[in-house]
């Protein structure tokens, strides 16, 4: 009988060590996870960006604009440089532009203006925009005397934009087209032409 008693004592003992030690070292299959040595969050983000969808493109508060127009009026066409500066982030904004053709010269412009804008691309590599304002010109040219002047008036302006979203890394890089169309709107009895042109812009611009 002792023997037995033996026996079944160590057993006993056997079985509870086990199970022990099954309950300390076994993984609970949903437990929490376990920090990997070296993991860096900013660079699962970089991966993110990396994989996104291509759609996908970086936003900017601030634009910056420039490039060459070209200026269609009754008179041969003359070439310049335009300017703009956009705020807006998402889809509508406003411009502030200026345009310098020929100035000082014959057929010279001058014109500064601002306008709302509407993109019907935002969130998207291409952005087709459409802006109206209005602005302040002043163009150069002959008065009935054969004689320089020069005359100040009042504008109003329609644009419609192309742009496109360069392919550059963490940048809002842009390169656009745009056809300006300018009508005269408020003219002195001085003014030496009324006719209304056309700015074809060809930019790039960079957004901050």
């Amino acid at each position: 009988m002792k023997t037995i008693a033996s026996t079944l004592t160590l057993l006993a003992i056997t079985g509870v060590a086990g199970a022990a030690s099954a309950h300390g070292f076994a993984e609970p299959p949903d437990g929490p996870s376990i920090a990997r040595p070296g993991y860096d969050g900013q660079r699962e983000a970089e991966l993110a960006r990396e994989e996104a969808p291509e759609g996908w493109t970086p936003r900017s508060s601030v634009r910056i604009h420039t490039g060459p127009t070209l200026r269609i009026s009754s008179h041969e066409p003359d070439g310049g440089l335009y300017a703009a500066f956009d705020i807006g982030q998402r889809a509508a904004g406003v411009r502030l532009s200026g345009v310098w053709v020929r100035v000082g010269a014959d057929r010279g412009l001058q014109q500064y203006g601002g306008e709302l804008w509407l993109d019907f691309g935002a969130g998207h590599r291409l952005h087709p925009i459409l802006g109206a304002g209005a602005a302040v010109a002043r163009v150069d040219a002959l008065d009935a005397a054969g004689e320089h002047a020069a005359s100040t008036i009042g504008v109003g302006t329609l644009r419609g934009t192309l742009e496109y979203v360069l392919p550059i890394r963490d940048a809002d890089a842009r390169a656009g087209l745009d056809v300006i169309g300018t009508v005269p709107a408020i003219r002195g009895a001085s003014a030496t032409d009324g006719a209304p042109w056309l700015l074809v812009v060809a930019t790039v611009g960079i957004g901050f």
